[in-house]
């Protein structure tokens, strides 16, 4: 018999779910670009106050099997952000975490998740961003239809590059 998985809104009771997921993908993920990385995302936008924060101002989408949390993707207006872009005019929409699970990889459930985030989409483009380095997102989303608009220095840090998906 085939997995059923489910896809639903995410709420406050998912949240030690969303940090399990962030411990399975964040340090395979990032950890090969910069160790220091992978930990301090998992220390700063992985834990339960950003979550709960992020839950009362973004559209979360998860991906449930069997009672757990194996993927899950968001969506919010930068203006929203807990971050600063000083290098952005205007407003976007953002799709800020996209992850799968490693067990789950390779099913499907990223072409899902992002076709239910592109679905809440108010304006007719999506933005994200994917930290340098990190090949299979780019693959993942330029197969998606995403491009590279700009690249923002991240110095210590490795540098993020913003794509945007044209949708309508």
């Amino acid at each position: 018999m085939a997995e059923v998985v489910t896809l639903r809104p995410g709420t406050l009771a998912d949240v030690p779910g969303l940090r399990a997921l962030g411990e399975a993908v964040v340090p395979p993920t990032y950890g090969p670009i910069d160790a220091a990385y992978a930990q301090r995302m998992l220390d700063e936008w992985w834990v339960p106050d950003r979550f709960a924060a992020s839950l009362e101002r973004n559209a979360h989408v998860v991906a449930e099997l069997d009672g757990r949390v194996v993927a899950m993707a968001n969506l919010g207006r930068l203006r929203s952000s807990h971050r600063d872009f000083p290098h952005v005019t205007g407003d976007r929409e953002v799709m800020w975490k996209l992850y799968v699970h490693p067990d789950h990889q390779g099913r499907g459930l990223g072409r899902r998740l992002l076709g239910e985030v592109e679905a809440l989409v108010e304006g007719d483009e999506l933005w994200l961003e994917v930290v340098d380095g990190n090949e299979q997102a780019f693959g993942f989303y330029e197969a998606h239809g995403f491009e590279v608009v700009e690249r923002v220095a991240g110095d210590p840090w490795p540098d993020d590059v913003w794509m945007r998906k044209a949708l309508r």
